[in-house]
């Protein structure tokens, strides 16, 4: 039998695995290593985001569901499930311990102020005002534990006209509220109606982009508020809506309206803003072309071998 000869990359890859097992990276110092993170997540998959990402850096993270688990574990394509656990959660859910814990009940609620004691940070995605009825707000927790950080991601945020509307925040929803949604998806052509062209109608990011945002947003947040501990000694409550924090990515839109009341239409795989920037129609799919600066137009048009019949050579 012929000797296989080892690839030459083989022992980078070997080196690159040894980095990555998970049977001796926990043994290896991370930047938040020395935390502990309650995720008390309810139905949205924004907080398992927030909380993630801080495991992903280390902090010990326990995730605290209502008896039977939370509904974000049914979140999958088709029904599938895995040890009765969804696909989407199986992402969210690695790297953190799993406990159940009543919160409607005083007994829940007093193990829980007992858990957030002994915690940096608490996580938590119900509708404004609901922590604070069960007496486990943030008032109540920093009392006992003023060092305490307490992120809340909601659909409407902790203050202002809207803060009492009990909703779950949903994605979609939060897409919606945040006009992303309107700008998104095919030119409806003039003179039709979306019952015309069904195609070309408001729509959604494919994955979940809206909690994704808030939970990053409030990852950032909770770690600024670690760097205003370590100065003050004090914790703080972070209030992070999901349509509000979706509604930053408007960038120019929102100046648009202001300054020329004009609203940001949808355009298709086109952009309002840039020109050439999208993607065009080919034989076997499509291709992106960007064109922002006449050295990339020039490029182009000799790609094309357009360059003499369109005289590129002279544009300035």
């Amino acid at each position: 039998m012929k000797e296989r000869k080892r690839p030459d990359w083989a022992d980078w890859a070997d080196h690159i695995r040894s980095l990555d097992d998970p049977a001796s990276s926990s043994g290896k110092p991370e930047a938040l290593d020395d935390l502990v993170v309650l995720d008390l997540s309810s139905r949205s998959m924004a907080g398992c985001f927030c909380s993630s990402l801080l495991a992903e850096l280390g902090a010990k993270t326990i995730r605290i569901e209502p008896p039977g688990g939370d509904l974000v574990r049914t979140y999958s394509p088709g029904g599938i499930l895995y040890k009765d656990t969804g696909l989407a959660y199986l992402q969210e859910g690695r790297n953190k311990f799993h406990v159940t814990l009543n919160l409607e009940t005083e007994e829940g609620r007093e193990i829980l102020k007992s858990l957030a004691g002994q915690a940096d940070i608490v996580i938590e995605t119900y509708p404004a005002g609901t922590m604070d009825d069960w007496g486990i707000g943030y008032q109540e927790l920093s009392a006992d534990h003023p060092r305490l950080i307490f992120a809340s991601i909601s659909a409407f945020g902790q203050f202002g006209p809207e803060s009492a509307n009990r909703q779950y925040d949903y994605d979609n929803v939060s897409q919606a509220r945040s006009g992303i949604q309107h700008q998104t998806g095919e030119v409806l052509p003039e003179g039709f109606s979306c019952l015309e062209r069904p195609y070309a109608v408001p729509t959604k990011a494919g994955p979940w982009m809206a909690w994704a945002t808030s939970g990053t947003f409030a990852a950032v947040g909770i770690l600024a508020a670690l760097y205003h501990r370590d100065v003050t000694g004090e914790g703080q409550a972070i209030d992070v809506a999901t349509p509000e924090a979706y509604e930053r990515f408007n960038d120019y839109a929102l100046h648009w309206y202001a300054d020329q009341q004009v609203v940001n239409e949808r355009f298709g795989s086109l952009d309002a803003c840039l020109w050439l920037y999208g993607f065009y129609p080919t034989k076997d799919g499509g291709v992106f072309l960007g064109g922002l600066r006449l050295e990339m137009w020039q490029a182009l048009v000799d790609m094309l071998g357009k360059w003499d019949e369109w005289g590129a050579g002279e544009w300035s």
